[in-house]
């Protein structure tokens, strides 16, 4: 016998369903999807997984050698005076020395010392000082330290003066040097309490892009170079950000207790940092696409900023509007035979040395005409990856990937055997 639900009993069940669409939500503004790739998961050069076969003398030896150095490097000093020019190029070639030895404390503290003697001899704002500064850095990854690569990139930026005019080449270069670390730095880490240095990064990116954009001396081909790198910094606000999502009765849903009250209305428990990244968020895909577009203004029909457009437009979930791209590029010189994870342009890098924890992990499975990838299998050549293979089918549940296409532009699902490294 059927029964009829009372008036009360409809009420009910259509709030228990509301609690259980909004818990969906919450979950999924938690998710942060869809993730880029290159965040955690990114294409492997294979000889980084070849340990380096480098012959070095025995300890012993390296030490006496080490000992050698320093008696020089002191008898220098005593002759020239500790702050003289002349002594930056022995300080440089014995940390040089020294890192060939695998010796890379001391090869950092004599590296620290010719920089220090270059300030003293050429200025603070000399660029005799970055070749120092790159060794530095290169030993910095080696020891596992983001906080003191950050540091250094930071410096390096200030000491050509953080993309202010008057521009040049090397101003410019550096401007999208600091931009594709910061980017690598900001994929590596959590945001959470560091709001303001995000903010900073993207606003200065940002108003970069615009400026050199819109000078005619300076737009070609910095516009390109650094509306890419933007780019990147919009693919890690659009997964590390949460978003605001709003039910059909106008109710907010978001990890916080007391929901938003007016759309972007700032929440009491809510940072201001976070609330100008979630109102930079509610509009990135728009924001981003205007970006491509200036650029595409200055570099009409240029494909590579095609791709990324196409890309981006995938990402969101745009794929009729992708795919007329990817297939007119396909009609040139690119090749959509076989599927591809998203980003592939621009590309989002790690360094495994700055992560807490990385492998090399074999995928195999296949990408749809969607765009999804299904019938996974993740393996690890080396068991030391073990234990990262959990974390890596949870992260591939999450990204999205450009279809394969046949020769006439159609997609068509295809089968991926991907090598690749997985960080966490």
């Amino acid at each position: 016998m059927f029964h009829n639900p009372t008036l009360k009993e409809l009420i009910i069940r259509q709030a228990v369903l509301i609690v259980a669409l909004a818990g969906m939500w919450h979950a999924s503004s938690l998710a942060g999807e869809p993730q880029p790739w290159g965040v955690h998961i990114l294409w492997p050069a294979e000889a980084a997984f070849e340990a380096s076969a480098q012959e070095r003398p025995a300890p012993l030896t390296v030490q006496r050698r080490l000992d050698t150095t320093a008696k020089q490097i002191q008898k220098l000093e005593t002759v020239l005076g500790p702050y003289s020019p002349e002594l930056t190029d022995p300080l440089a070639n014995a940390a040089r020395e020294a890192k060939e030895y695998g010796a890379n404390e001391v090869s950092l503290e004599l590296y620290r010392w010719a920089l220090h003697s270059t300030r003293i001899n050429s200025g603070l704002s000399s660029a005799d000082q970055l070749p120092l500064l790159e060794e530095i850095l290169e030993l910095l990854r080696e020891q596992g330290d983001p906080v003191e690569v950050g540091r250094q990139i930071n410096y390096f930026y200030r000491l050509l003066g953080r993309g202010a005019e008057p521009w040049s080449p090397q101003r410019l270069n550096a401007s999208i040097r600091w931009l594709s670390e910061q980017s690598e730095l900001l994929a590596s880490s959590p945001w959470q309490g560091k709001e303001s240095d995000v903010l900073f990064v993207v606003s200065h990116g940002k108003d970069m892009a615009r400026a050199i954009c819109e000078s005619a001396q300076w737009q070609r081909p910095w516009c390109k170079l650094l509306s890419l790198e933007v780019l990147k910094l919009y693919y890690l606000i659009d997964w590390n950000v949460d978003p605001l999502v709003v039910d059909s009765f106008g109710a907010s849903q978001d990890r916080y207790v007391n929901p938003y009250q007016q759309g972007l209305q700032q929440n009491r428990e809510q940072s201001p940092g976070e609330y100008r990244l979630r109102t930079i968020e509610s509009t990135i895909g728009s924001t981003a696409r205007g970006l491509i577009e200036r650029a595409l203004e200055v570099f009409p029909q240029d494909e590579t900023l095609l791709h990324a457009k196409a890309d981006w437009l995938m990402h969101g979930g745009r794929q009729a509007q992708a795919l007329q791209i990817y297939q007119m590029l396909q009609q040139g010189s690119f090749d959509f035979t076989k599927p591809g994870p998203l980003p592939e342009v621009p590309t989002l890098t790690r360094d495994h040395r700055i992560s807490r924890e990385w492998a090399p992990l074999k995928i195999i499975g296949e990408v749809t005409p969607r765009g999804n990838l299904r019938n996974v299998v993740v393996s690890a050549p080396d068991p030391a990856g073990d234990s990262l293979l959990g974390f890596a089918r949870r992260q591939l549940r999450s990204i999205r990937f450009r279809p394969a296409l046949t020769s006439e532009g159609e997609p068509i699902e295809a089968p991926v055997d991907w090598s690749v490294k997985v960080l966490r």
